[in-house]
């Protein structure tokens, strides 16, 4: 299933996978997260998906310990 939210800057290929929905890597491609919330007010995000292959700069990743851990869907 191809999906495109609002922010991604393209089309992301989801999968279900084990009975859950899961997003499959693309080349050129990388899900940017933001950190987490300072509270639970605010609805968890999966991030959004931003290509590498335009010449723009990537932001820098959130480290994994710093990003929302509830899951988005």
């Amino acid at each position: 299933m191809l999906i495109h939210d609002e922010e991604d800057h393209c089309f992301g290929l989801w999968m279900l996978h084990d009975g859950r929905l899961v997003e499959v890597e693309l080349p050129w491609t990388r899900r940017w997260h933001a950190p987490a919330p300072s509270s639970s007010e605010y609805p968890p995000s999966p991030g959004y998906l931003v290509r590498t292959d335009q010449g723009e700069p990537v932001p820098a990743q959130t480290p994994p310990h710093d990003r929302d851990p509830r899951p988005a869907w």
